[in-house]
């Protein structure tokens, strides 16, 4: 089992527990519009850490294939059927907070 220093990334634990938990589709619809709701009910100083914290993620040694346990294990909770669709996760995430 992979795990992932959840203290050290604070900010995606709080966007993936608030905001892409497991009732995120019912609660928001999509992705996007979860992300949205992170936007708006963040300030720029979250999405800015938020956004370090996936950087520093994505650039760990072995992310490439093991980016969706680490997603899963810091309270992701989008179904991800494999590397590819936790990359495109990812991305989607930094186009949101950088928007």
């Amino acid at each position: 089992m992979i795990t992932v220093d959840s203290p050290a990334y604070p900010e995606l634990r709080q966007l993936f527990g608030a905001y892409l938990n497991a009732e995120f589709a019912a609660q928001y619809g999509t992705v996007a519009n979860a992300l949205a709701a992170y936007r708006t009910e963040t300030g720029p100083g979250h999405r800015a850490a938020a956004r370090a914290e996936l950087d520093r993620l994505t650039a760990a040694p072995g992310a490439l294939i093991r980016l969706a346990a680490d997603l899963t294990g810091l309270g992701c909770e989008v179904q991800l059927a494999n590397a590819g669709e936790a990359w495109g996760l990812a991305a989607t995430i930094r186009r949101a907070l950088d928007a």
